[in-house]
C-alpha cells in the first residue's frame, strides 16, 4: 500500500501537535489541523461503560485505571480527556491514525480485544481516512479480520526486529510497518525497500529533528510521525 504519487511523506502529529499543547487533547488536534498535518496518530482505551477515550496512559495518577471507571466520573475529574467521537469532530476528514492500546502488563490488558470490534465500528461510519495501528499483534490482526477494506498497521517497539515482522505483517494482510525512528536509522533505505517490496507502506515514528526529517524522507518512508507537525512541513516545503 505505497502512497501513489509521493512528493515528501505524509505528515502525521503525535497525539496531535503535541509539541505546542497537552498530547491527546482537543486543543492538540486542533493545532495539528490549524498547522496543516495530513493527520494525527491517537490512542484510545475503553472507561468502565464502555467509551472510547483518547489517551495514552491506562489511568492517571489520584483517579485510576480508565477501565474502572465510569467516563461520567472522567468528565468530572479531567474533563481535557476527550473521547474518539470529540476528537473526530475537530479532526474533520484529516486522516486518523487510530492506535489501539492493548498491553498485557498494563491494568486494562483485552484478552478479548473488544477495542478492536469498537473501533472498526466507528471507522466504517467515519467519512474521512482511517488507519488502525497497533503494537499487538493479535489485536491488529482481529481488525483486519473484521474488515478488509480497512488500512491497518502493525508498530513496532524498538527491540523488535524489522526484518523479521515484514513478512508477518505483510501476510496478514497489513498495509503499513510502523517502525520507530531508531529502527530506521539503523535499517535506512534498504528497510524501507523490503516493506515496500512486500507491499507495505512505512509510517516512522517519532521523529521531530530536521536532521532525521530529512535522513527519513531520503530512504523513502511513506509518513512520518511527529510531535511538531508544522516544523516537519516547514522541513519538507524548504
Amino acid at each position: 500500500m505505497q502512497i501513489a504519487s509521493r512528493t515528501r511523506p505524509l505528515v502525521l502529529g503525535h497525539r496531535g501537535a503535541s509539541a505546542h499543547a497537552p498530547d491527546n487533547t482537543l486543543e492538540a488536534f486542533r493545532l495539528a489541523v490549524d498547522h496543516g498535518a495530513d493527520g494525527v496518530e491517537l490512542d484510545v482505551r475503553f472507561t468502565a461503560d464502555g467509551a472510547i477515550i483518547v489517551h495514552h496512559d491506562p489511568g492517571l495518577h489520584d483517579f485510576g485505571v480508565f477501565a474502572h471507571r465510569t467516563l461520567e466520573e472522567l468528565r468530572s475529574f479531567a474533563p481535557d480527556v476527550p473521547t474518539l467521537e470529540e476528537a473526530a469532530a475537530v479532526l474533520g476528514d484529516v486522516l486518523i491514525d487510530v492506535e489501539i492500546k492493548n498491553d498485557p502488563a498494563q491494568p486494562d490488558h483485552d484478552p478479548a480485544h473488544r477495542m478492536a470490534d469498537a473501533v472498526v465500528e466507528w471507522a466504517v461510519a467515519r467519512s474521512g481516512r482511517t488507519i488502525v495501528s497497533s503494537f499487538n499483534p493479535v489485536t491488529i490482526d482481529r481488525v483486519r479480520s473484521l474488515d478488509q477494506a480497512l488500512e491497518t498497521g502493525r508498530l513496532l517497539d524498538a527491540f523488535t526486529q524489522p526484518s523479521t515482522e515484514i513478512g508477518r505483517v505483510a501476510g496478514g494482510g497489513h498495509g503499513w510497518l510502523m517502525p520507530s525512528r531508531r529502527h530506521v536509522r539503523t535499517g535506512g533505505a534498504a528497510l524501507v525497500t523490503a516493506a515496500h517490496d512486500a507491499g507495505l507502506a512505512v509510517a516512522v515514528w517519532t521523529v521531530d529533528s530536521a536532521r532525521l526529517l530529512r535522513k527519513f524522507d531520503a530512504t523513502g518512508v511513506d509518513a512520518v510521525i511527529t510531535n511538531d507537525p508544522r516544523r516537519a512541513l516547514a522541513v519538507y516545503s524548504g
